[in-house]
């Protein structure tokens, strides 16, 4: 006569001992089939493999509904349906995971450019699809001010942006500071300019514009003469041409230091000034 096991004996027994269904569940005796009906898992209730990519593009997607201060390895894995260790096997830390974004982002920029345009050419081209990236993608501007990142497509940028200045012969130096300017100019832009900023929303709409432009035009005029006559002509809905037009005095800046006698730097890297002889 078969010996009868109770649930609590079972329950003992250690979990390696313990007989298992093919299902997962507690076979009734060995080689019996499984009393356990399982449903098949409808489509929906799939959870999608996690795989580096998915969590690059759900990092992204935090920063753009909530900002970069909105990302943490915990709010990522709840979005994800996992738990925060589960991202490890990805990424090493959230420095890595911010720089794995920023360079999956980069890789939107088309770094083609046709060298037998002048070097300002080039440079501005460059630039306007830098910003237009990165306007395509909230918040990671802010994020790219704060990080460096040395991937294949942060270094690929880079290069774009150094073989027009090292073909006009920009000296090594000169060719670095150049390089910065015109990035730093762009990044800035995108950071203190987004079109969701509160400016950026109220000159947009024609209305409100008007009622500004008629607001400044009420000031005191002995105490604002300059906001009076000028007010209506700097609250625009102009974000393309202010970002054009500083472009093209930084490149023009630029190309004149180019044809400049080159001055040497003092021990702390500033060109040394030059002056003239007291008699």
């Amino acid at each position: 006569m078969e010996e009868r096991v109770s649930v609590q004996d079972r329950a003992k027994a250690p979990p390696h001992k313990r007989a298992r269904a093919a299902s997962g569940e507690p076979a009734t005796s060995q080689g019996s089939p499984s009393l356990w009906f399982n449903a098949p898992l409808d489509d929906r209730d799939r959870r999608p493999q996690l795989t580096r990519e998915r969590v690059v593009a759900e990092a992204l997607a935090v920063i753009a509904e909530e900002g970069v201060q909105a990302l943490t390895m915990r709010t990522l894995a709840a979005r994800l349906g996992v738990v925060p260790g589960a991202l490890y096997h990805h990424v090493r830390n959230k420095q890595q995971l911010q720089d794995l974004v920023l360079d999956g982002v980069l890789a939107e920029v088309d770094f083609h450019l046709d060298h037998t345009q002048p070097w300002t050419q080039q440079i501005t081209v460059l630039a306007q699809r830098l910003r237009a990236v990165l306007e395509d993608h909230p918040g990671v501007a802010a994020l790219l001010k704060t990080r460096d990142p040395l991937g294949p497509h942060s270094l690929a940028l880079a290069e774009a942006f150094l073989m027009p200045l090292q073909a006009a012969g920009f000296p090594d130096r000169e060719a670095g500071l150049a390089f910065f300017l015109v990035v730093d100019y762009t990044v800035g832009f995108a950071v203190s300019s987004p079109r969701t900023s509160v400016n950026e929303q109220r000159v947009r709409d024609a209305s409100i514009r008007s009622q500004l432009h008629e607001f400044f035009r009420s000031l005191p005029p002995e105490r604002f003469p300059a906001l009076v006559a000028l007010g209506e002509h700097v609250w625009l809905d102009n974000r393309d041409e202010r970002f054009a037009a500083g472009l093209d005095v930084l490149v023009d800046g630029l190309e004149h230091a180019r044809h400049a006698p080159h001055r040497p730097a003092d021990a702390r890297g500033r060109p040394t000034t030059t002056t003239k002889p007291s008699r």
